[in-house]
């Protein structure tokens, strides 16, 4: 009887002896991502903006051809790694004296003269100049950069009429 049982054991034990093998497998993990530069936007009262220049009469340009000045700032906001801010300022250029930007309101012989202010250059941004010509590059300070600007009438050579006045340009930012 010891014989009978001897292949049974045999079966038994090989059958447990392939049960435990395992097979291996190797596999692979892939990552993917990005990391983007930080970004910069104008200001949200800056985006659409209105600056009322003061109300100027015709004499007061019989001394001066610019009258009515007025101050103002536009500022961007920018991520930490933002060092520098180039405003670029686009508008149509007035027919009658072209580095200024046209007035589309009733009155006649004024235009818009912008220029930047301390302490940046004080140079006049023409309406009709080369990109270098009417950007500003402005450094970041503590995640923001202010461009200082001053706008006025400007005599066009075409007699002054009274009126309204208007003048709209595009501000546009890049950053890097």
């Amino acid at each position: 009887m010891l014989i009978r049982t001897l292949p049974f054991l045999l079966a038994i034990a090989t059958s447990l002896a392939i049960n435990t093998a395992q097979a291996a497998t190797n596999g692979s993990l892939n990552f993917t991502g990005q990391v983007n530069a930080g970004t910069c936007d104008l200001v949200a009262g800056d985006v659409n903006r209105t600056v009322t220049l003061p109300t100027v009469k015709i004499p007061d340009f019989e001394s001066s051809s610019q009258a009515g000045a007025i101050d103002f700032e536009m500022s961007a906001e920018c991520e930490t790694d933002i060092r520098n801010v180039i405003f670029l300022f686009t508008g149509t250029p007035s027919t009658a004296s072209p580095t200024l930007f046209s007035n589309t309101g009733t009155s006649d012989g004024t235009a818009l003269w912008l220029r930047g202010r301390a302490p940046i250059s004080s140079a006049t941004i023409p309406a009709n100049g080369t990109e270098a010509e009417r950007s500003r590059t402005i450094a970041t300070s503590n995640k923001k950069a202010v461009i200082p600007l001053r706008a006025s009438y400007h005599k066009t050579g075409v007699p002054i009429t009274a009126g309204t006045f208007a003048s709209t340009m595009t501000v546009s930012i890049t950053y890097n």
